[in-house]
């Protein structure tokens, strides 16, 4: 054998080790294996409702398992830690969320860990869009009215925690408006809106899946809500931009994600099972059914929400000094 021949095929195994591995990861029958979907929360919650979705549909999209393993802890950081430290083959996915990908990371700064530079965005899943909702009695109709209220009368806010995506939603809506409630936090959405049921507090920038049940009874009412258009499940809702308020898109997402360095091949399989799943009326209707939205897209539209909101939370961070619990 030619000497050249000889040393082409001695190096091209080395240089695959070295250089190559991304390539190595690019399988063109991925998934022949089972698939772990780490969530970073307890079973039962709204990250891991989106979580077993997901899997569900990638379970039948691709004939193979999709296992949900839930991690929970800092904040859902660690679960998001734990993929990024997975060897980037597509076999140990993140069902990340608002939360630990775009709070967190600035709370536990200890952590340093920053989502960005260590998971690879595959897709975001669904929106939980925020809603303005007071308690029934509060004397006022529209956003205009509370925002003038505010002005002469001290109000009190609920949020689900110190450091939730609630509390800094409502903070960042105060900052807009130029008006300062005071911050009663609580431990989760429930209580804090059976309180303001009960008319111990007044205003909440609350997620609609949460709130909706409220205000369709008659015991909350609301004022807006934050998506970009009106919603099935409260049509006579505004939408902040309907009343001219703009840059106040929020709420609380769920999104895929993959290890560091992923292969492009793999992540566009996930993205297009996903992105085809998410077309199917059923699914459509179960989720704005409850309050949701699907939202798909591309990798980059979840990597540019995230280089959006995260300046967004951390400056008002920050500015009130919050500290991990």
């Amino acid at each position: 054998m030619n000497k050249n021949i000889k040393q082409i095929f001695f190096f091209v195994p080395i240089a695959l080790i070295l250089f190559g591995s991304k390539n190595l990861y690019a399988q063109s029958d991925y998934p022949n294996r089972p698939v772990k979907m780490i969530v970073g929360f307890p079973a039962g919650g709204a990250v891991d409702g989106a979580g077993r979705m997901m899997a569900q549909i990638l379970q039948k999209a691709f004939n193979q398992t999709f296992i949900i393993e839930n991690r929970p802890g800092v904040g859902g950081m660690s679960a998001m830690e734990e993929v990024a430290r997975a060897a980037p083959d597509g076999y140990t996915l993140a069902v990340g969320s608002a939360g630990p990908l775009t709070v967190s990371p600035s709370i536990f700064k200890k952590a340093n860990f920053d989502p960005r530079q260590s998971l690879d965005p595959v897709i975001w899943f669904v929106n939980n869009p925020g809603i303005v909702v007071i308690r029934k009695d509060l004397p006022v109709n529209n956003i205009a009215e509370l925002v003038k209220l505010s002005k002469t009368k001290e109000l009190n806010m609920a949020s689900a925690g110190t450091g939730s995506v609630l509390h800094l939603m409502g903070e960042y809506f105060q900052e807009r408006m130029g008006n300062k409630w005071v911050h009663v936090p609580y431990k989760g959405s429930s209580p804090a809106l059976i309180d303001m049921v009960g008319g111990r507090t007044d205003v909440a920038l609350e997620l609609v899946p949460s709130a909706a049940p409220f205000v369709k009874s008659g015991q909350l009412r609301a004022l807006a809500i934050t998506s970009s258009k009106r919603l099935s499940v409260l049509p006579d809702v505004p939408t902040l931009g309907e009343l001219g308020y703009s840059g106040l898109d929020m709420g609380s997402w769920m999104a895929l994600l993959a290890p560091k360095g992923t292969s492009p091949e793999i992540i566009n399989k996930l993205n297009q099972a996903l992105n085809e799943a998410i077309k199917n009326p059923e699914l459509i209707q179960k989720v704005t059914a409850g309050g949701g939205e699907l939202v798909g897209g591309t990798p980059q539209d979840l990597s540019n929400q995230m280089n959006k909101e995260i300046p967004r939370w951390t400056t008002i961070i920050d500015r009130l000094n919050i500290q991990p619990n």
